[in-house]
């Protein structure tokens, strides 16, 4: 792990033990976060997302859920192995994250100041008028009008969008060096979704934070990622410096993503009754992790299927610093040879 290297996960398996048996929600994820990167975590609803953020932060739910295998490795630390008195200090100061649903996050019975104020007083030792200071400075900070008086609101009093942006501000209050953010601008207008994606990344300038964004908004992760994880059933399927993955997807699964996005296509357009151009969209379901069989994840859904997708588990392929899992790639359309010779048409001689 080179000194530049925050956050490297090591072949990390996830699993729920449920009535019909167990379910593995992460299965063999490997992963890195480098200082002052930004990777984006993209996939469908049930891919693996959010339980792999949980488990770096420790909070998957026992014992139902476990961490069966793998390592996560902080700072030179595997975070597996830390007792929990170690994981709280790290939890919320040098770790944060900010969760998807603000309204289950935020407790209910105590202000929104005093719940920023916890995690500030815990971590940094300010007494409580400074505190209280540094939170208004922080509602104020991610955009919430007359902070002086919010910071004494209750969560119900507040709306969605800015229950999302208090979340946000406990995430930030004490700077830490990663960063998880899962769906950070959902519940927020487009506006101030701008307005935040700044401040992280201003943020992550100024301290060289490194950041997880679990997101489905792929316009997003072309505007912030630097490199994305494509996740499909459990899995990465397909990993790579964010503006490769753009010009250049590999995994058809990544394809249908990109196809499905306003304004960006591969290949013909899908035409409506009206004739009009309409998004295309993935067939078929995500499997249910019950009842794999081996083989291709994607397989029921893929376009480029063939039998020998079934016959053993697809291990990923590596090329360059980009990554997939497929025996059927993508490749670029092959560049035509230029018609111009020195600024002048080429001679074309026939038999």
């Amino acid at each position: 792990m080179s000194q530049n290297q925050l956050l490297q996960i090591n072949n990390l398996i996830v699993e729920f033990h449920t009535e019909d048996g167990v379910v593995r929600a992460v299965d063999g994820l490997s992963l890195a976060v480098k200082k002052g990167e930004t990777v984006g975590l993209v996939g469908e609803s049930g891919s693996g997302k959010s339980v792999t953020a949980l488990a770096i932060m420790r909070l998957v739910a026992q014992p139902v859920g476990k961490i069966s295998q793998g390592e996560i490795i902080f700072d030179q630390q595997d975070l597996l192995k830390l007792p929990e008195v170690g994981m709280r200090k790290l939890r919320g100061n040098r770790i944060s994250m900010i969760f998807q649903e603000p309204m289950t996050s935020l407790n209910p019975v105590f202000t929104v100041g005093d719940q920023i104020m916890e995690a500030i007083r815990l971590h940094q030792g300010l007494n409580k008028k400074d505190a209280l200071k540094k939170s208004i400075d922080m509602l104020k900070l991610v955009g919430i009008p007359a902070p002086e008086e919010r910071v004494f609101n209750y969560p119900h009093q507040m709306s969605g969008g800015m229950r999302q942006r208090v979340m946000i501000a406990m995430a930030l209050s004490c700077k830490p060096d990663l960063l998880i953010a899962d769906e950070p601008t959902t519940a927020l207008d487009v506006t101030i979704q701008a307005q935040i994606m700044e401040l992280m990344a201003q943020l992550q300038s100024e301290l060289k934070m490194g950041i997880i964004l679990i997101t489905h908004d792929l316009g997003v992760v072309a505007e912030s990622c630097d490199r994305v994880a494509v996740m499909y059933a459990g899995q990465i399927v397909e990993e790579a410096p964010v503006k490769e993955l753009f010009k250049n997807a590999k995994h058809p699964y990544t394809l249908g993503l990109l196809s499905s996005v306003p304004g960006f296509s591969h290949g013909e357009a899908v035409l409506g009754p009206d004739g009009k151009p309409r998004l295309k969209t993935i067939p078929g379901m995500v499997p249910n992790l019950l009842e794999l069989k081996g083989g291709c994840r994607f397989y029921e859904r893929c376009f480029k299927r063939q039998s020998r997708c079934l016959e053993h588990n697809i291990e990923l392929s590596f090329d360059h610093d980009r990554s997939y899992r497929c025996l059927f790639p993508n490749e670029p359309p092959a560049k035509k040879p230029s018609p111009y010779v020195n600024g002048h048409i080429k001679e074309v001689h026939h038999d």
